[in-house]
């Protein structure tokens, strides 16, 4: 026959065990919402990583236009030195 403290023991264990199920239940409950927002999260990064794409493109392009106006309008030219 156990003896008041092995039962006590085996009382906690028990609610301890009943207390990890309840979580376990609470998560897999909350799964399916915790998956959708990833979901929708991921969707939302590659949006930002298209816009993101875009002006760095724009910036590039731009920065190339300023490097052709500035040659051609002789920005590399020497001017001569008369004395």
């Amino acid at each position: 026959m156990m003896d008041e403290v092995t039962r006590a023991e085996i009382d906690k264990l028990h609610d301890r065990v009943s207390s990890l199920k309840e979580r376990v239940v609470n998560l897999e409950a909350q799964q399916p919402h915790i998956s959708a927002a990833l979901v929708r999260i991921e969707e939302g990064v590659r949006g930002l990583y298209g816009h993101l794409s875009k002006a760095i493109w724009i910036v590039v392009a731009l920065l190339i236009a300023a490097v052709a106006k500035f040659i051609l309008s002789g920005g590399l030219s020497i001017p001569h030195l008369t004395p």
